[in-house]
């Protein structure tokens, strides 16, 4: 018995080791499991030779074709920008005074302080004077508020909420150096508003807040966070010079294709240098997106390896392209990408074009002299993006940024919904 006890404890434990520790049979069933895959799959990967454009019939002989167009959960969605009727109530006041803004970054960044702007004036029952925009960050833009959005529009749509002017009274002017400047925490609630900032409005009757962006919680009663949505959905639009062009880049597109994906691709050099990244350029981009990151004092140090595996790095544009391939996005679907400067230039897009030939910019659809009123400004070159981006079937970003939390926020509110990836 004991013998046979042995035997049985033998064969256990080789049968043990056979399948668990034995890398040959791992390795040889992994090898088969990938050539399972790739035979079922197909390549990824194109050859210049398949490199032309599909027409739409043939995409919708793919099965998975109305799935991945479309959006299920669409009518599962609303708007929720009208106030209640007590918050209309309250509209009836005495101003404090006036309240200055400068709405500093980038064009969604902007929009973002512009919209907590509003809500402000409301919270402190001040006149908010028409939003000044930076003309000193990265992107070096002299645009004002009226050349990129509708001024009339964004007083008119507000009246009801808060009393918007596009400049101070004569006899409330005062000198930039004289404009009584507080500075503000980010993300404070209206306690904070009222504890610090009334007294000082009241004492004062002109205040300037600057760099304003994220500085108001996103933790608001509901009624302001309607107040929200009615200033980012309906009180900000693009003039119509914008609008006409964007228009005309998505007829163009349109014309092509009956359908696109609109592609937010971030992969500029400083803003990878921010990332604290590694994206697999060698000792080259190392030292030059090292240098780049020197240029901010308080950043605090990452760990590539960490903060890849966490989530925290953009992804490439090869990837981006190995996740619209995986999801069933074939070779003849039409691509608009909305990008910056990209690091590493056309080298760095070669493996996207390859996989999505039908790859289109703004400067690709439009006609000799369309952008060149536009060219000059970054922000006006990125509202164009945004508009044809924002009319696409599919968004895709490689960076949730303020650009992709907008979007997906308009595909909500201002049906009908976008498949957002």
């Amino acid at each position: 018995m004991a013998q046979r006890s042995r035997r049985k404890s033998h064969a256990r434990r080789l049968i043990a080791s056979t399948f668990v520790f034995n890398p040959f049979i791992l390795c040889g069933s992994t090898l088969f499991l990938l050539f399972l895959l790739s035979f079922i799959a197909g390549p990824l990967l194109v050859s210049p030779a398949q490199q032309q454009p599909v027409p739409i019939h043939q995409d919708a002989k793919d099965s998975l074709a109305k799935d991945i167009w479309a959006s299920k959960l669409s009518q599962n969605y609303y708007g929720c920008s009208d106030p209640s009727p007590s918050f209309l109530g309250q509209v009836e006041y005495r101003s404090n005074g006036y309240l200055l803004v400068e709405a500093s970054g980038g064009l969604n960044q902007q929009r973002t302080g512009i919209i907590d702007a509003v809500v402000v004036a409301r919270i402190l029952n001040a006149t908010l004077v028409v939003p000044q925009l930076d003309h000193t960050s990265f992107w070096k833009d002299t645009s004002n508020f009226s050349d990129i959005f509708d001024e009339e529009n964004f007083i008119s749509t507000l009246k009801q909420f808060v009393p918007i002017v596009k400049e101070l009274p004569i006899s409330m002017q005062i000198h930039d150096e004289d404009k009584k400047s507080v500075p503000i925490p980010r993300k404070c609630t209206p306690d904070y508003y009222w504890k610090y900032v009334l007294p000082v409005l009241q004492k004062n009757r002109v205040i300037l807040l600057k760099k304003f962006d994220y500085r108001l919680s996103n933790r608001l009663d509901e009624d302001l966070q309607k107040l929200r949505c009615k200033v980012n959905y309906h009180a900000l639009q693009f003039t119509q010079a914008i609008k006409t062009m964007g228009t005309k880049l998505v007829e163009r597109l349109r014309k092509r294709n009956g359908r696109y994906i609109a592609l937010h691709l971030r992969f500029e050099p400083d803003m990878l240098a921010f990332t604290g990244c590694y994206y697999g350029g060698g000792a080259k981009e190392i030292k030059e997106l090292t240098l780049l990151r020197k240029q901010w004092k308080n950043i605090p140090r990452r760990n590539p390896e960490k903060a890849w595996r966490n989530g925290r790095c953009p992804l490439t544009p090869e990837e981006v392209g190995l996740m619209l391939r995986a999801l069933g996005y074939g070779s003849g679907t039409y691509l608009y990408v909305a990008s910056g400067e990209i690091y590493g230039g056309e080298s760095t897009l070669a493996p996207l074009r390859k996989m999505f030939p039908n790859f289109f910019t703004k400067d690709m659809l439009a006609t000799q002299g369309d952008l060149h009123p536009f060219s000059a400004y970054s922000s006006r070159m990125a509202a164009i993006d945004f508009i044809v981006c924002d009319e696409s079937d599919v968004f895709i970003t490689n960076n949730n940024g303020n650009m992709a939390r907008i979007l997906a926020g308009r595909s909500a509110q201002l049906p009908p919904a976008h498949v957002l990836l």
